[in-house]
């Protein structure tokens, strides 16, 4: 199309008519502006995207590194640099909570073709704001419930009891979600609860020992880690089944079914079962991580943190 514009043009001019050679010259020039709306506005849309993932990601690594801002500052920095946007083009902001972290950045950008229209350089900016909380509802939980209690990393707790001396009268720490029952508990035990459980959630217990479908739903897990070595406390991959999310609730002196108020999530790393019969009880080391791949879950800065944490952007 373009070379049978010109053809016209050489026509044109060995026509040698004056008044047409202006006409076809403002044309050119329209033809110029609309090249100069496709290349460099199409230049600008993509140093403005460029930037945009780059703050994204900025601020998500960034957020994990809270409530430190130094750390979580220095973070920020270098996955801007990791995606070509270099300190000088960038800035970051931590909220007075040290929950929440703002990426910015902008860029000019020299145009080619618009510069016939007396235009030399646009700016394009992107701006992103993540927040760091702890979970405050999630998918997948285990049948287990834990007092709340200070938690350690790397400290064995026990997660379902051989005695109900430490929860009450006919309860070892199993809980019912969604329906009551040896085969639902053992289910939820071996693939997770797909429910959605949230802080200040009330949930019945389940009572009685349940010694054979725990036993079955713990060896299932721990048969189902993929990974050689089998998953440790020094070696663990969060993703692995053995990595359980246990309810945490708050204290109460239980007596048969009855039920335990939700304040928060914990990880623990599946140890395994020891006793057997009633004696039967489950443990697992405390972990601090962000949920596993899969679980749909939301997360609350102001919530308080049982080990189980995530990041978000909200801008």
């Amino acid at each position: 199309m373009i070379k049978k514009f010109f053809s016209v043009l050489v026509n044109l001019k060995n026509k040698e008519d004056g008044a047409v050679i202006a006409l076809a010259s403002a044309a050119l020039v329209v033809i110029l502006g609309l090249t100069a709306l496709v290349v460099d506005v199409g230049a600008l849309v993509l140093e403005k995207t460029r930037l945009s993932n780059a703050c994204d990601a900025a601020a998500l690594a960034a957020a994990r590194e809270l409530p430190s801002s130094t750390a979580a500052e220095l973070k920020a920095l270098r996955y801007l640099e990791y995606n070509g946007v270099s300190p000088q083009e960038a800035a970051v902001t931590i909220n007075e909570d040290h929950n929440s972290i703002t990426v910015e950045a902008t860029r000019t950008v020299n145009y080619t073709f618009a510069r016939v229209l007396g235009l030399s350089s646009g700016t394009v900016s992107a701006r992103s704001t993540a927040v760091f909380g702890a979970v405050s509802s999630v998918t997948g939980i285990v049948p287990f419930g834990i007092p709340e209690q200070p938690l350690v990393f790397g400290q064995e707790y026990q997660l379902k009891a051989g005695s109900h001396d430490d929860y009450g009268p006919g309860n070892y720490g199993a809980l019912a979600l969604e329906m009551p029952g040896a085969k639902s508990y053992r289910n939820n035990l071996m693939y997770g609860y797909d429910g959605v459980i949230s802080v200040g959630d009330w949930v019945e217990t389940e009572p009685g020992n349940m010694s054979g479908p725990t036993e079955e739903g713990v060896k299932y897990r721990i048969s189902q880690c993929p990974h050689t070595p089998r998953c440790t406390i020094d070696n663990y991959h969060r993703d692995c089944p053995m990595v359980m999310i246990v309810p945490i609730y708050d204290p109460t002196v239980l007596n048969g079914r009855d039920k335990v108020h939700i304040v928060g999530f914990g990880a623990f790393l599946l140890k395994g079962v020891e006793g057997q019969g009633k004696k039967s009880c489950v443990t697992g080391y405390f972990l601090e991580m962000n949920p596993p791949e899969g679980l749909n879950y939301t997360i609350d800065p102001n919530q308080t943190d049982y080990g189980l944490h995530g990041t978000k952007l909200i801008e």
